[in-house]
């Protein structure tokens, strides 16, 4: 990308600066600024216009590691000068890539800043899409009855889509301040570029509740399937207990040391016990069965054809989005 909107002072163009440097090459921005305050750690995205000039401060989760893995910056727009201001080598490395991928002669600053904020979320959307497979892949494995740390990729899910819900809340807003700023010159294009940077907050944000939506239903989903499993295990093992209850009720009975006991003199007396016994066991299984206290305490989980494909049909995408 090449720099064009500064042709008297190229080397005042574009300037990157440690948060240090920025104290000592321009503290007059610092006066005027009223959001930047370099003694501390940015922690929010937001944006502030003051007499002509635009600042702000921004901090990105990165994808893969949202929780654990930011990286921020600052910005000044000042006349026909922007400062970038970060202390994170991330963020070097990320404006020059953005710079190096593309052939476009920039003429002005505020536009440039459009352009990388939009840069920024491009492709944000393919990685959410990425995040519904694999939580549609959980879900058939759930109903597949394939288990295989499933629990813990949905806790850190939900707490990525936290982390990064508030983000595109945060952008949402930005994008909003920028659109009621007025910059000298701006030009229809670079408000539509506003729009454009507001319009895919807003639809990266609504992508990321859905994407919790289905996190929470599939944890309830699991949940249930846990909770079915040890309803049937507690109904299995009440079963078992009620078949020997009689059993041992009956062994008991004639464990006692009595010399005068019905059967204990008979030839024939312990088969008759057996029979006894076994009729009393069948005697319950029939009764046990025709109760069907042995089969599925709740419905099963498992959808029909259809309720897959309403499924499906209900996962956002990002078609359309870019």
């Amino acid at each position: 990308m090449k720099i064009q909107w500064n042709p008297d002072n190229p080397s005042q163009a574009l300037l990157f600066c440690l948060p240090e440097q920025i104290k000592e090459k321009a503290p007059e921005l610092l006066e005027k600024s009223t959001l930047l305050n370099l003694d501390e750690p940015f922690r929010f995205c937001e944006v502030v216009s003051n007499q002509g000039e635009l600042s702000g401060t921004f901090v990105i989760p990165q994808k893969e590691h949202p929780i654990r893995d930011r990286m921020s910056f600052a910005f000044v727009l000042s006349q026909k000068s922007l400062y970038f201001i970060s202390g994170d080598p991330k963020f070097r490395a990320y404006l020059d890539r953005f710079m190096n991928s593309s052939d476009i002669e920039e003429t002005s600053p505020f536009r440039f800043l459009l352009r990388f904020l939009n840069y920024l979320i491009q492709e944000d959307a393919y990685f959410l899409e990425d995040y519904n497979m694999r939580l549609e892949e959980i879900e058939e494995n759930i109903f597949e009855g394939r288990e295989s740390g499933m629990e813990e990729f949905i806790m850190q899910a939900r707490r990525d889509m936290n982390i990064l819900g508030n983000y595109y809340l945060q952008l949402t807003a930005v994008g909003q301040q920028m659109e009621q700023t007025s910059i000298p010159q701006n030009s229809p294009d670079e408000n539509a570029m506003i729009s454009l940077f507001l319009s895919r907050s807003s639809v990266l944000r609504n992508l990321v509740q859905t994407i919790k939506d289905n996190t929470d239903q599939i944890w309830n989903l699991r949940q249930t399937q846990l909770s079915d499993r040890q309803n049937k295990i507690s109904t299995l093992l009440t079963v078992i207990s009620t078949i020997f209850l009689p059993l041992t009720f009956l062994t008991g009975w004639y464990g006692m040391n009595f010399k005068h006991m019905p059967l204990i003199d008979w030839n024939f007396g312990y088969l008759a016990v057996i029979a006894i016994v076994i009729g009393i066991v069948c005697f319950e299984v029939g009764f046990i069965r025709r109760r069907h206290w042995l089969s599925s305490t709740s419905a099963s989980q498992k959808p029909n054809k259809e309720e897959k494909a309403a499924r499906k049909a209900d996962r956002p995408s990002h078609h359309g989005l870019m």
